[in-house]
């Protein structure tokens, strides 16, 4: 059985056109057919799976588990909403947003996915024309091999949001 502990942080965000800065704000919000984010609706919340296990016992409500032939998979929804400052004068000129993420440790056993996208300690890019003001749904999912010994798994993903 293992239990599985995962943190979701936003860095300070902005960015910076000229002498035009435009800030932005990250929320991430517990979905309704998803798990139950631990500070849901802020810019640092957390999830646990808990004490789940490959074979048998339960997943937690909006945790979907795949067993294939060489490990097995926990995923669930996260949504982000990104929002633009209301007081920027220059916020016109930002119609978008790129996301990327990282994990804050590596993880050469555990394979970890935000939106399809495998997850290491370099930057990776998300999405590259987010909406501002909507909810969006990115897929988590957390793949352990069958090799791995039983324990605890825990990580950091960091977010980063850029205006494009």
């Amino acid at each position: 059985m293992r239990a599985f502990g995962l943190v979701l942080a936003a860095l300070l965000l902005w960015s910076s056109r000229g002498l035009a800065q435009t800030t932005l704000t990250v929320a991430f919000i517990s979905d309704p057919s998803g798990i139950s984010l631990s500070g849901s609706g802020t810019s640092s919340a957390s999830l646990s799976f808990g004490t789940v296990q490959a074979f048998g016992g339960t997943s937690p409500t909006g945790v979907a588990k795949s067993v294939a032939a060489n490990s097995w998979t926990l995923s669930t929804p996260i949504d982000v909403q990104v929002q633009k400052g209301v007081l920027d004068l220059l916020d016109i000129f930002s119609t978008s947003y790129t996301m990327t993420a990282r994990l804050q440790a590596a993880d050469v056993q555990n394979t970890w996915k935000l939106h399809a996208v495998t997850l290491s300690t370099t930057n990776a890019t998300v999405t590259s024309t987010g909406a501002y003001s909507s909810t969006v749904a990115h897929s988590f999912s957390l793949t352990v091999p069958f090799s791995a010994s039983a324990g605890g798994i825990s990580n950091t993903i960091n977010i980063t949001v850029i205006a494009n």
